[in-house]
C-alpha cells in the first residue's frame, strides 16, 4: 500500500508543478525536456541493485519501453492541445476515464487478476466517482474536430497504461522497476531533444534558471509516478502470498490521483469544487473500500 500511496502523491505532484509552470510563465515544452533529463538521472541513481549497462538494449522489454517512452511525450503534447481546443474539463475526463483500458487488460491478461461481482461494483463506482469528481460545466460548445483530441487521449493514455501493465506482468520485477522507468524516460528525452531545435521559444526558455528548477521538480514527480506504480503492481501480500491485482491497483491509483488533485486545488489554489465534485470525492472513498476488499 505504501508504494501505491507514493505513486498517487507523485502523480498529484505533477499537477501542482504544472500549475507552478503556468504561474511562473515557463515554456511548458522546455520544462518537459528537463523533466526527462532529471527522471533519467533519478532512475540511474536508483538502479544500484540492477545497474544499467549496454546489455539493457538486448532485453525483451526494450521495444515496449521504446513505445511507451515515445507515447509519453506525444501524450503530453496532445494533453496541451486538447486543453486549448476542447477545454480542461473534457480533457481531464478523457485522461482519467482511460483507466478502464488497463483495468480490463489486467483482468484479461494477468493470471493473478480475476473478476467478481464485488470488483465489478468497485470498478463501476470508481469510474462514476472519477467522472463526478472532475466534471465541470462548460459554456462553450466543442466542435466535432476538437472532440477528436480528447478521444485520442482516452485511447492513447489507456494504451500506455496497458503496455506498462503488460511489461510489468511479463518482464519487470521489482528490481527492474527503476531500470525500466529510466529507459522509458530516456526514449522520451531523445524525442524531446530531436524536437527542441525546431522550437525557438523552447530554446530560449530552456536556458533560464526557473525552467530548470521547475523542470527538475516535474522530473522527480514524473519518475516517482511510474516507478512506484510498478512497485505497487509487483507487491506481494505477506499474509496471502499473492501479487497485487492490476485492476485494483489501477483503480485505486486513478481515484487517489483525481481526489488528491482536487483537494490540492481547493486548499492551495482556492479552486471551488461543485456539489457534484464533492459527491464524486465521497463516492471515491466507497469505491476504494470496495476495490480494496474485492
Amino acid at each position: 500500500m505504501i508504494f501505491l500511496v507514493l505513486s498517487i502523491l507523485s502523480s498529484a505532484s505533477i499537477y501542482v508543478v504544472f500549475k507552478l509552470i503556468d504561474r511562473h510563465r515557463v515554456f511548458t515544452f522546455s520544462a518537459i525536456v528537463i523533466n526527462y533529463i532529471v527522471a533519467c538521472l533519478a532512475g540511474f541513481f536508483l538502479s544500484n541493485s540492477s545497474p544499467i549497462t549496454f546489455d539493457v538494449f538486448t532485453q525483451n522489454w526494450m521495444p515496449i519501453a521504446l513505445l511507451v517512452g515515445v507515447m509519453f511525450i506525444v501524450m503530453f503534447y496532445v494533453i496541451a492541445k486538447s486543453t486549448q481546443k476542447a477545454g480542461v474539463a473534457v480533457t481531464t475526463v478523457a485522461v482519467k476515464m482511460s483507466v478502464v483500458f488497463p483495468i480490463t487488460f489486467s483482468i484479461w491478461y494477468d493470471a493473478n487478476d480475476s473478476i467478481n461481482t464485488l470488483k465489478l461494483l468497485g470498478i463501476f463506482l470508481a469510474l462514476t466517482s472519477v467522472f463526478l469528481t472532475v466534471y465541470k460545466k462548460s459554456g462553450k460548445s466543442i466542435s466535432s474536430k476538437a472532440i477528436l483530441l480528447p478521444a485520442f487521449l482516452f485511447i492513447g493514455m489507456g494504451v500506455v497504461d496497458s503496455f506498462v501493465k503488460y511489461a510489468q506482468s511479463a518482464y519487470i520485477t521489482g528490481e527492474l522497476a527503476s531500470t525500466f522507468s529510466t529507459v522509458v524516460f530516456a526514449y522520451a528525452l531523445v524525442v524531446g531533444l530531436v524536437i527542441l531545435p525546431f522550437n525557438k521559444p523552447a530554446q530560449k526558455s530552456i536556458i533560464k534558471f526557473k525552467t530548470w528548477v521547475l523542470g527538475a521538480l516535474l522530473g522527480v514527480a514524473n519518475f516517482g509516478s511510474i516507478y512506484f506504480l510498478l512497485l505497487a503492481l509487483n507487491h506481494i501480500d505477506i499474509k496471502t502470498g499473492q501479487q497485487a491485482m492490476g485492476s485494483v491497483v489501477f483503480g485505486i491509483n486513478n481515484i487517489g490521483i483525481v481526489v488528491l488533485s482536487v483537494i490540492i486545488g481547493f486548499l492551495i489554489y482556492k479552486e471551488r469544487p461543485s456539489k457534484i465534485n464533492w459527491l464524486g470525492i465521497a463516492l471515491s472513498g466507497v469505491s476504494i473500500a470496495v476495490l480494496a476488499t474485492s
